[in-house]
C-alpha cells in the first residue's frame, strides 16, 4: 500500500440499489471535487447536490458530496463522499473520471490502513472495522462497535501504562542502588504485578465468547449411516436443506445449514454416514466427514441404538444425541440427549446442551471481547512475560535486569497488540481482509 496519493473506490457493494456511496481520500480530493461538479467551493462537512460530470462536460448523474477537511476525517485526510443513484454504469463512470484527474484505485482496506498510519485508530480497532462488516448477529455488531470506538483499547493500553510505571521504578531503583530491592519496593511491585497477571489472565479468557461472536462456531452432525443425521439438520433448520431416505448413505456430501443460538452464528455440518464401504462416490463422502469432524468445534454424535457403546472424542466438545426416541423403550444414559425427529421433541433440550457445552452466556457491556487469534496470541504472551517476572520475585536476590527484561517483553507484546511495533506482513493481512471500499 502506497500512503500519500489520492485513491478512490466504491464503499457500497457491486450491484444495483437506489445509492451508491464512492470514496476518494488523499490531498487531491477536495481538487476532483471541484472539477467534477465544475463548482470552485467546497463545503466541509456539509452535504450537498451537485451534477457530476465527466473530463468533456458530459452529465454523468446527480448525486450528493460531502467533504471531510483533514484531519477530521475517517482516513485523517481530505475526504470526499459521492453518493450517486446505484447503477454500475454511473458509479464506474464516476471512478474512471475520478481516476483521470489524478487518483487511483484503492487496495483492499487501504481507507482504514490511512486511518490507522494517520493515528485515526490501533490495530486492535482496525480488526474492529473488519469484524463488524462480517458480524451475522446484533450481538456481534455491538461487541465489534466498542472495539472500534476503543474500549478494549483503553483496557490494553491501561495495562501497559502501569507496565511500563512498574518498569520506571524498578529500573530507577537499579540506577540509584547497587544492592537488592528494598522490602517496600519490593512488596509494592509484586501486588503490581499480581494485578496486572490477573488482569491479563480476564482479558484472555474473553477471547472464547469473541471467537464465538467473530468467527461463529462450526458444529458437525457425525454418525453411522441412516441414524437421521440429515433428519436432524433438517429440524436445526427449520429447512429440508437435506436430503431424507430410508436408504443408508443418502448423503454423499457435507451439507451445511446456519443458526443463531443466544447471539452466536453456529454453522452446522451434516456429513455422510461413517462407515466402511466399497463405493467409490459414498467412500469420499466418508472421507470429507472425517475431516470436518477434527476441524469441528463441537461435534453431535447421533445414534438411534440406546444400548450402543459411545466412544470418547478426545478433547472435542461432544454431545451424544439418541434420534428416534418414540421407538424405543430401552433406557438410554443419562448423558445422552433423547430427540425425535419424526415428532420433533428433544430439539430445545439439544440447543440447551449446546449452549452448556459452549460456555454461551449473556454479554456484559461493560468489558470488550477479545476477539481475533492475534489479539488472544499477544495477550498470551504478555501473560507469559508476567508470569516469568513473578517467578523472580520468588528467587533469593532478585536480578533487577531479568526482571525488568521479562517487564519490557510484557510491554512489547502490548506494543505488537496495538500495532505500535508490529511486522509489515502481519498489518498488511489484516488490512487485506478489509473490502476495497474500506
Amino acid at each position: 500500500m502506497i500512503s500519500g496519493d489520492t485513491i478512490v473506490a466504491a464503499a457500497t457493494p457491486l450491484g444495483f440499489s437506489g445509492v451508491a456511496v464512492i470514496r476518494v481520500s488523499g490531498p487531491l480530493a477536495f481538487k476532483i471535487a471541484r472539477e467534477i461538479t465544475h463548482q470552485n467551493k467546497t463545503n466541509d462537512r456539509v452535504a450537498t447536490l451537485r451534477t457530476l460530470f465527466n473530463l468533456v462536460g458530459e452529465k454523468l448523474d446527480r448525486g450528493i458530496l460531502t467533504c471531510f477537511a483533514s484531519p477530521a476525517s475517517y482516513t485523517g485526510e481530505d475526504t470526499l463522499e459521492v453518493s450517486s443513484h446505484g447503477n454500475p454504469t454511473i458509479i464506474d463512470n464516476i471512478i474512471s473520471t475520478v481516476c483521470s484527474l489524478g487518483a487511483r484505485l484503492a487496495e483492499p482496506g487501504e481507507f482504514t490502513y490511512r486511518a490507522f498510519i494517520n493515528g485515526k485508530m490501533d490495530l486492535v480497532q482496525a480488526e474492529g472495522v473488519a469484524s463488524l462488516i462480517r458480524s451475522k448477529t446484533l450481538e456481534g455488531v455491538r461487541e465489534q462497535q466498542k472495539i472500534i470506538e476503543g474500549q478494549l483499547s483503553a483496557e490494553i493500553n491501561k495495562i501497559r501504562k502501569t507496565l511500563i510505571d512498574l518498569v520506571s521504578t524498578l529500573e530507577y531503583q537499579m540506577d540509584i542502588s547497587e544492592e537488592d530491592l528494598n522490602v517496600g519496593v519490593q512488596i509494592s511491585a509484586q501486588k503490581v504485578l499480581k494485578g496486572l497477571q490477573k488482569k491479563a489472565l480476564e482479558m484472555s479468557k474473553t477471547f472464547r465468547m469473541g471467537k464465538m461472536l467473530n468467527l461463529g462456531v462450526t458444529v458437525v452432525i457425525t454418525g453411522p449411516p441412516n441414524v437421521g443425521k440429515s433428519s436432524l439438520l433438517n429440524s436445526l433448520c427449520g429447512d429440508n436443506k437435506a436430503i431424507v431416505s430410508p436408504l443408508p448413505g443418502t448423503t454423499r456430501d457435507v451439507i451445511s445449514a446456519e443458526l443463531i443460538l443466544e447471539g452466536v452464528p453456529l454453522v452446522f455440518f451434516d456429513t455422510a454416514g461413517i462407515r466402511k464401504t466399497k463405493n467409490r462416490v459414498e467412500k469420499e463422502g466418508v472421507s470429507r466427514a472425517l475431516i470436518q469432524k477434527k476441524q469441528a468445534d463441537i461435534i453431535i454424535s447421533v445414534s438411534d441404538n440406546p444400548l450402543e457403546e459411545r466412544d470418547p472424542v478426545g478433547d472435542q466438545l461432544c454431545v451424544f444425541v439418541l434420534n428416534k426416541a418414540d421407538l424405543h423403550t430401552e433406557p438410554a444414559p443419562k448423558t445422552v440427549i433423547h430427540i425425535s425427529c419424526k415428532n420433533k421433541t428433544g430439539i430445545k433440550e439439544l440447543l440447551l446442551e449446546i449452549k452448556n457445552k459452549l460456555q454461551i452466556h449473556p454479554i456484559s457491556s461493560d468489558a470488550s471481547l477479545l476477539s481475533t487469534p492475534r489479539q488472544q496470541l499477544s495477550i498470551k504472551l504478555c501473560a507469559e512475560h508476567l508470569d516469568r517476572a513473578d517467578e523472580l520475585f520468588t528467587e533469593t536476590g532478585v536480578e533487577l535486569e531479568l526482571l525488568s527484561l521479562e517487564l519490557r517483553g510484557g510491554v512489547e507484546a502490548l506494543d505488537v497488540l496495538l500495532g505500535k511495533t508490529t511486522p509489515d506482513d502481519i498489518i498488511n493481512n489484516i488490512f487485506n481482509s478489509l473490502c476495497v471500499g474500506k
